[in-house]
């Protein structure tokens, strides 16, 4: 009897039916492609031995200046630090005060005494007033440091000028007045210093005369201590209403330094291994903020942390604070941040224009090595740019060469120019926005991401359409509601670019699957498994991965999932065996694999089952699964059909394997 032999094509193909692909690969969990050949993905174990509390939404890695090496952890109710097994937290707390306005000045000084009895003030503290306050010919508005604590309640900060008058416990903010059946509102505030074609900022929502004000305004009319301001529709009655009630709102960045030398030293983690749970989470007189998600870089030796729609935090490793803490100059909102190169510049995107007003295309970035300085003058290189197209910036990176964004609906570059523009910016390609902020990565030089129905990369030629052949598994079973959970996953020992996504599929919103492309390969796959972040290998080792269940995983570093059998499995489409009229007959299978690693126990037990059908639409007969080792030399199937396909897949503990050419033993077994 004559042999066959069939050389399976590296990569999946869902596109094509079964019958069309022939010598291809229909279907398959958790394996990868090598040099042509199917193997079995890496494993992975625990990275850290306890659960982060809240979905991680981020990672980071880094080393300090004492060569200790950290993983920055954002978190949906935490930002922390692990390092040598021990976890710390270090979310940033916050809290939000009404007090009655109690502000005073001095004439010729810029120093601001505020009175807050919901506060117990701190010299680490900055503050962010959302309604202005008039006071002494000052108008307070944004982010302040605390500059001096002068009582229990009380504190000072420094104003951008000097006050004209002294003025002791008072201050005033806005108060609007509306006419009957008009679209115009006088606005109170002394010494407001604004123009006609200004624009004034109401960040705390006030219902006045049945109309709403709220956003920002251009200013109408104005004189020294009013002016007028048009909202979307006329008023219903008369009133006078003062912004919010008259009480002045104050939000807290709190930050706690480190603990005394009689604190003690946490619930665990003296050193290596992490026996315990790690530093206790600080506390303070704030509540630790949550967040949707986190960007995260670092500067140097220190973290910079951005949580979705909050300000830019740091926190240095050799400080031993308890929260990380706010840049004071920086954007107060922020959609996300990155480090950019050739300089060192914090890039914020989806950042606010003044205060607390986001704008969701704006570009904001500081000065080279300095991200205290924001404001761009002649003499640095701090400075903006909003992006002229889409709707909103979805997110940032540095690529090789040039920083890139993504907004909703296209890719920009911005590539450094030096002064007095900074920055250069174009539009790469339409039609090509990002579905989140972390669906981007770079490979070998190379920026991949997912867009809303198609994969794109970008090299040395530009932006251009991934082609994928699990398009279908993807886009069609793809949660449209969750699109800004997608990770993108680098593995550049593999080189291989992952994307885990929430499945309609699964139903739960949550990720659930993944898609992989191999660029060398030009070969895709797909499966299940949970990601929520991601980073590729660091100063901390192999890529490390967060899982649904809130555990840190570090892969490539087994065989296993974490200590338990992994599920691979592969099957090809159907390959020919008899054209026309006649049927085959199969009586052998002879196995060609790699048993284990180089050097190592070839010890894998693969099943190895066989389809065969009549016609491709036929229901299929299914012969095994039959057990392979490396004794193994032969398989008797006994089966007939006019094509086939072969299903190979393995759950064994510890084991490693890599399908070669598939042979089998055949006879032409008549037409019936």
């Amino acid at each position: 009897m004559p042999n066959g032999a069939v050389i399976l094509r590296p990569g999946v193909n869902v596109e094509f039916t079964p019958a069309f692909n022939e010598a291809g690969i229909s279907s398959c969990d958790l394996i990868r492609f090598r040099d042509g050949l199917t193997e079995k993905l890496g494993g992975w174990t625990q990275f850290y031995d306890f659960p982060i509390g809240s979905t991680v939404r981020s990672l980071h890695a880094w080393q300090d200046l004492d060569s200790d090496r950290w993983l920055g952890v954002g978190a949906l109710s935490s930002l922390s630090v692990i390092s040598e097994g021990v976890r710390t937290t270090i979310t940033p707390q916050t809290t939000t005060t009404n007090p009655a306005v109690d502000f005073s000045t001095t004439n010729s000084s810029p120093t601001v005494t505020i009175v807050d009895a919901g506060i117990t003030p701190s010299t680490l503290n900055t503050i962010f007033i959302s309604t202005q306050v008039a006071i002494g010919g000052l108008i307070l508005f944004g982010v302040y440091p605390i500059a001096t604590v002068t009582g229990a309640t009380s504190y000072t900060i420094t104003a951008s000028s000097n006050a004209n008058a002294t003025v002791a416990n008072a201050g005033a903010v806005p108060a609007y007045t509306t006419t009957n059946g008009s679209s115009t509102v006088s606005v109170a505030l002394v010494a407001h210093g604004l123009a006609a074609g200004d624009t004034f900022y109401a960040l705390v929502s006030t219902v006045v005369g049945g109309v709403t004000v709220s956003g920002q305004y251009l200013v109408q009319s104005a004189t020294a201590n009013a002016f007028t301001i048009l909202v979307a529709s006329p008023a219903t009655s008369g009133a006078t209403v003062s912004e919010n009630s008259g009480a002045a709102r104050i939000k807290y960045f709190i930050t706690i330094g480190p603990q005394s030398a009689a604190s003690g030293y946490g619930l665990g983690g003296y050193g290596m291994g992490g026996y315990g749970l790690g530093v206790a989470p600080a506390t303070g007189s704030g509540t630790p903020i949550t967040s949707t998600d986190w960007t995260q870089d670092n500067w140097g030796e220190i973290l910079l942390a951005c949580p979705e729609l909050g300000p830019i935090y740091t926190w240095r490793p050799s400080t031993g604070f308890q929260t990380a803490s706010i840049i004071e100059a920086a954007p107060i909102v922020n959609t996300g941040m990155f480090v950019a190169m050739p300089q060192q510049q914090i890039v914020a995107y989806g950042s606010s224009v003044i205060a607390g007003v986001h704008d969701p295309l704006l570009v904001r970035w500081c000065d080279v090595s300095d991200y205290d300085q924001w404001t761009a003058s002649a003499i640095n290189q701090a400075g903006s740019f909003r992006i002229p197209s889409g709707s909103r910036l979805v997110g940032g990176l540095q690529a090789p060469l040039r920083g890139l964004l993504w907004t909703d609906i296209d890719l920009w570059s911005m590539q450094y120019v030096g002064p007095s523009d900074v920055y250069g910016f174009n539009k790469l390609l339409s039609g090509c926005g990002l579905v989140g902020k972390h669906a981007m990565g770079v490979l070998g030089g190379a920026v991949y991401w997912m867009a809303l129905n198609q994969f794109f990369w970008m090299g040395s030629g530009g932006p251009q359409p991934l082609p994928c052949t699990v398009w279908d598994v993807v886009f069609q079973d793809i949660d449209t509601d969750n699109l800004e959970k997608v990770v993108c996953a680098v593995n550049s020992s593999f080189s291989e670019v992952t994307w885990y996504y929430p499945s309609a599929s699964g139903g739960t919103g949550a990720i659930d699957k993944y898609v992989k492309f191999n660029p060398l390969e030009k070969a895709w796959d797909y499966g299940s498994l949970a990601r929520t972040a991601w980073i590729d290998q660091s100063v901390l080792g192999e890529p490390i991965g967060s899982g649904t269940d809130q555990f840190l995983y570090q892969h490539e570093t087994s065989r296993n999932a974490d200590g338990s059998p992994m599920n691979s499995f592969f099957e090809s489409g159907y390959f020919v065996l008899a054209e026309g009229q006649e049927f085959v007959f199969i009586d052998m299978l002879y196995p060609d694999m790699k048993w284990g690693t180089f050097g190592g126990d070839g010890d894998a037990s693969v099943q190895i089952t066989v389809y065969t059908v009549d016609y491709p639409s036929a229901p299929r007969r299914t012969h095994g699964p039959y057990t392979m080792t490396e004794a193994s030399t032969f398989i008797n199937t006994r089966c007939r059909g006019r094509l086939a396909a072969i299903r190979i897949e393995s759950s064994d503990l510890g084991s490693f394997w890599r399908a070669g050419r598939i042979r089998y033993r055949f006879a032409q077994d008549g037409r019936r």
